[in-house]
């Protein structure tokens, strides 16, 4: 599996933890912080460092013990990084929307390490950075992002590709996939479904004629070019103001 900037990871796998260095090469980025970056938002918890020369990457496939799992993830990544938390320039976190319980967990650890080591704490939209991560494989046509929410219901939005970016083309929305099947069958472009589990979309795709993207890829690595892009394009937000992308909460029943 090819993996975020063309590194090669490996794929969550039993309940044991990965680890891989990576140069960054794909997009030509640079870091020039040191950013810790939680990502809890599905079944694989992941924490990576951004350093000058590459990135140092952990996954757990742990996900129903993300409480007692995630602390020692960090403090795994921060030690085959070489640094303590006092010495990382920010912490990134994957906002969601995601898996509930997981993606509060996710956030409070982050905003804990931020508050703890007075550092801005840099939220990033996990669609998007589905979206981003998958440059490295397609590069036209139109990536579709696609989050589970209640079982048959997903979140999605629609990206092209940019370059090196990708441009939003419509927001975040929450459908049943029967609606999934309406807003796409009519279209001529090229097609790219993104997602974490495809199994639920395999039927859709093959009935619209659009192409499944499985992204094992998709780590807290692929938070670190929005974090660095959001500390040098303006000032962070405040930690009060974070918070997690919950969006099914607020629906009836949810």
């Amino acid at each position: 599996m090819v993996g975020l900037y063309g590194g090669s990871l490996p794929e969550c796998s039993g309940f044991g933890w990965t680890c891989r260095f990576f140069i960054f090469d794909f997009c030509l980025l640079t870091f020039f912080r040191k950013i810790l970056a939680i990502e809890c938002t599905h079944q694989c918890i992941s924490v990576a460092v951004s350093l000058p020369d590459g990135v140092v990457v952990r996954t757990l496939h742990e996900w129903r013990r993300t409480a007692e799992s995630i602390v020692p993830l960090v403090d795994s990544v921060l030690a085959e990084s070489g640094l303590v938390r006092e010495a990382i320039d920010a912490v990134a976190v994957s906002s969601g929307p995601g898996s509930f319980t997981a993606l509060r967990i996710g956030m409070a650890t982050a905003k804990g390490i931020a508050f703890g080591t007075g550092c801005p704490l840099v939220p990033v939209s996990t669609i998007e950075a589905l979206a981003f991560s998958a440059l490295g494989q397609v590069r036209d046509g139109l990536l579709i992002p696609v989050v589970p929410a209640r079982k048959g219901e997903f979140y999605y939005a629609l990206y092209s590709p940019d370059g090196d970016a990708v441009r939003e083309m419509s927001p975040v929305t929450y459908v049943p996939v029967t609606v999934l099947k309406d807003v796409f069958m009519g279209m001529k472009e090229p097609r790219v479904f993104v997602a974490r589990d495809t199994g639920p979309l395999e039927a859709l795709a093959e009935e619209i004629g659009a192409d499944l993207l499985q992204a094992d890829f998709f780590t807290a690595a692929s938070l670190l070019p929005f974090a660095e892009k959001k500390l040098s394009s303006g000032k962070p937000p405040s930690l009060e103001s974070v918070t997690p992308d919950y969006q099914q909460k607020f629906r009836s029943g949810g």
